[in-house]
């Protein structure tokens, strides 16, 4: 990584020294306006700009529409989206700054009803917004919350991990989606922008240095090369942090070590067309996130229950290094590497604008997690992965007809993915083999999406759409199968150690479902919108193939599908001082997706054929319920003062499903070390999600001093309820605890923000909480915690 910091430091004096060459032949030129005349007046269609670049244009609307901070009054931001009918929550690089959100899984924190958790303390994360959502640690299913990055949708979650840095603006939407735009999705999408090339040079850095050697550094260089043609780069090194320990050598874990870098090319070639390059590379060679014991079910290992959150263990086998390839004094970590690179173009007919997205993205996954948390080897992982992704978008947007009433939107999208993965358990302390899943899936999905309204008056518009997906995927023959390498001389007929292996046949998924979505809004005022959206939503079915030990894990899951009943209301008063945004909704859920348990029954240490045990097993819930409401507010009541305020409460319950009992098995297997179903009726039980989430930030600006300088004083908390983590109706360790979280900072800056010195303390007062309570591979029950107090300084330059 240190190699890395030095190509990035050369990288970013090379691209300086070049935007300054250039920036002496460039010739100022107007901005361009980049989105369509009108759009469609939907229910959840950007009102001023194409329906494909949502958060691409908001800080083209912010520029023109508000005010930059000044001692005087903060001025609301996204102004034009207040006249969209959608419940999406905006955030801007200021903002995301100060409330410390360095990843995506740091987004729970500040969008109500959204959940974001580590799939087993891997890479992967699980996005759940609104209660919709799913846990996919192999990542071979598409998630119930896409991630956009830079218009591109990304249907393996962790492809999109890394690249969060230099980021202009991130929007989470609720509900279903694809109506106007990429992918149709049932429970919303995150958007997430980068900084765009600029047409004059800037440059800037910025470092974060915090306890526990922590550090961020981020830099950047924007400028024109010609007056048609500009360029950006940016770079992004995170090292240290670790928290966690080994409990029986004291040794630290969790040190990031992580390196991406991002090159953009912006070309008019004409005063119609727009195109837009963008390339982006990440290597995160981080130390692995760890979990401690909450129960240990086997009694083989009787483990007790850790007392220190942050405590862990792990023993790598030296025979399971040798089969893996790696080297037996590694501890756990990840060696992953993420590249992208993406085509955009635009241009217009008259008629209407043309756009196209080009992308293709490969990710390759190394993995290795203890996931019993125990020097006990029985649930060592290793997970690799290789996953190619070809995607191709291309849409319509036409000029308003009809007097300016009608307006339309048309696309289509489509995308090839190559998924190859392998899942090494250690297994050897439990029933003495090494066990290893692998699956080729090849996968690809064909989308249309329409999007036509009409404005009845000038204040009340009507919208109708409609999208349809064909999604085809498979697990292709030999290449299903599971491995088992045994260690002992009864398992192998004398011998030291064999390998044996179990094949799968062909399976295949095949999607082909409509959705739709019908909405009418009402512009009571110029500052108070209401509205309506009835909208249907679907999801492509899959395979389970995290642990494949039977032929019944590997049976396609069915689509699921959800129709979304949502009313809104978003509101400015007394001179732009006080935003006041408010949603309601009910999802009426069909055949949720969701990682459930399956039992093969019998002892471990006298199986034949597949090993007893409990295992994952993707299921359908036949039928749920979610409800809830959300209000959004942001308030400047006096001079330099500003308040928000995101607040979420949903309630959810399963109102038809019968699933395995996974306490109930255990408790019987540490009473008969015998595997043996149980089966629960959980009909009417809650879904287990948080039921309120909470989070705010008070801000002030002091007024100039000394003639041109300033000091903000910001303090910002988040709050969630408890959460039933794995079994519906959980208590005890099954249940994470509620928690609350504060933090704080002070900065100094002089009046025209060039440059800005920050101190902070993220969870200042030290909360020690849980995140995430997950089953290891075998017996044990596992807590991820999280952070601690961190407690940093962050200063950086803008020119």
């Amino acid at each position: 990584m240190r190699d890395f910091r030095l190509s990035l430091k050369a990288a970013f004096s090379l691209a300086t020294a070049l935007g300054t060459v250039c920036a002496a032949d460039a010739q100022t030129v107007p901005a361009r306006s980049r989105h369509m005349a009108k759009p469609v007046a939907t229910a959840g269609a950007v009102p001023s700009q194409p329906a494909h670049a949502k958060v691409r244009n908001a800080a083209v609307h912010s520029a023109a529409e508000t005010v930059a901070v000044t001692a005087q009054r903060r001025a609301f931001k996204f102004t034009a989206q207040q006249h969209e009918a959608t419940s999406t929550t905006y955030l801007d690089a200021q903002v995301l700054a100060e409330r410390h959100i360095n990843t995506v899984m740091d987004l729970g924190r500040v969008v109500p009803n959204l959940t974001v958790q580590s799939e087993g303390g891997s890479t992967a994360p699980s996005f759940y917004l609104r209660g919709i959502g799913l846990q996919d640690y192999t990542q071979n299913n598409m998630p119930s919350v896409l991630t956009y990055f830079d218009g591109v949708p990304f249907p393996i979650a962790s492809m999109s991990s890394g690249m969060m840095f230099d980021v202009q603006s991130v929007a989470a939407e609720p509900g279903p989606v694809g109506f106007t735009h990429g992918l149709g999705d049932t429970g919303g999408e995150v958007r997430i922008e980068s900084n765009a090339p600029t047409k004059q040079l800037h440059y800037g850095a910025t470092e974060d240095i915090a306890t526990r050697d922590r550090s961020k550094t981020v830099v950047y260089v924007s400028g024109p090369i010609t007056d048609k043609l500009q360029y950006r780069i940016a770079g992004e090194n995170m090292e240290g942090g670790a928290f966690r320990f080994n409990r029986a050598t004291g040794q630290k874990i969790g040190n990031a070590n992580f390196g991406a870098i991002r090159g953009r090319l912006a070309w008019q070639p004409d005063e119609k067309t727009n195109i837009d390059l963008i390339a982006n590379w990440s290597l995160d060679r981080s130390e692995a996130t760890t979990s401690f014991v909450l129960q240990d079910f086997s009694k083989l290992s009787n483990a007790p229950r850790d007392t220190n959150i942050y405590a862990t263990g792990w023993s790598l086998n030296p025979v399971y290094a040798k089969v893996l390839g790696i080297s037996p004094n590694s501890v756990p970590s990840n060696n992953d590497v993420n590249w992208n690179i993406t085509l955009k173009g635009e241009h217009d007919f008259g008629f209407a604008k043309l756009y196209g997205i080009t992308s293709f993205a490969q990710q390759q996954r190394h993995e290795y997690i203890d996931r019993d948390a125990l020097t006990f080897r029985s649930g060592d992982t290793y997970f690799v992965s290789q996953t190619n992704m070809f995607s191709q978008e291309l849409g319509l947007q036409g000029r308003p007809l009809f007097h300016d009433r009608f307006h339309w939107v048309v696309g289509t999208y489509y995308n090839r993915i190559r998924n190859y993965g392998s899942n090494w358990f250690d297994l050897s302390d439990y029933i003495g083999l090494i066990r290893d899943s692998t699956h080729q899936q090849p996968e690809q999905n064909f989308s249309q999406f329409a999007t036509l309204g009409y404005d009845i008056t000038r204040k009340l518009k009507l919208s109708f759409s409609l999208s349809h997906q064909t999604d085809d995927r498979q697990l292709v023959g030999d290449d299903i199968r599971q491995y088992y390498y045994g260690t002992t001389a009864s398992q192998c007929g004398g011998a030291p150690s064999c390998w044996t292996s179990h094949a799968f046949g062909t399976h295949g998924a095949l999607t082909n479902q409509l959705s739709g979505k019908t909405g009418i809004n009402y512009q009571a005022t110029r500052n108070v919108l209401a509205y309506f959206t009835i909208s249907r939503g679907v999801k492509p079915g899959g395979f389970t193939t995290n642990t494949t030990v039977s032929d019944v894990q590997i049976k396609p899951f069915k689509p699921e599908w959800v129709l979304a009943y949502e009313v809104g209301l978003k509101t400015e008063f007394f001179d732009h001082r006080l935003r006041l945004n408010w949603a309601a909704f009910y999802d009426d859920y069909h055949d949720k997706q969701i990682l459930g348990t399956v039992v093969i029954p019998g002892n471990p240490k006298s199986y034949t054929g597949p090993t007893p045990g409990t295992y994952g097993s993707y299921v359908n819930i036949p039928h749920s319920e979610i409800w809830g409401t959300e209000f959004q507010l942001e308030a400047h009541p006096l001079r330099g003062f500003s308040l928000s305020q995101n607040f979420g409460y949903l309630r959810s319950k399963y109102t038809d499903y019968q699933q395995v009992n996974s306490a109930a098995v255990s408790a019987g297997y540490a009473v008969t070390g015998v595997y043996t179903p149980v089966y629960t009726d959980y009909g009417g039980a809650d879904m287990g999600l948080p039921k309120l989430t909470l989070s705010g930030m008070a801000s002030y600006d002091t007024r100039p001093f000394w003639g041109h300088y300033m000091m903000n004083f910001e303090v910002d908390y988040s709050y969630r309820t408890m959460q039933d983590s794995l079994q519906p109706r959980g208590t005890g360790v099954y249940v994470v605890p509620p928690y609350f979280l504060l933090g704080a900072s002070v900065t100094f800056k002089p009046v025209n923000s060039r440059w800005f010195v920050t101190a902070y303390a993220s969870n200042l007062t030290n909360r020690h909480y849980i995140d995430v309570v997950s089953v290891a591979a075998t017996t044990v029950l596992t807590g991820i915690s999280g952070e601690p107090r961190f407690v940093g300084g962050r200063f950086g330059i803008d020119f």
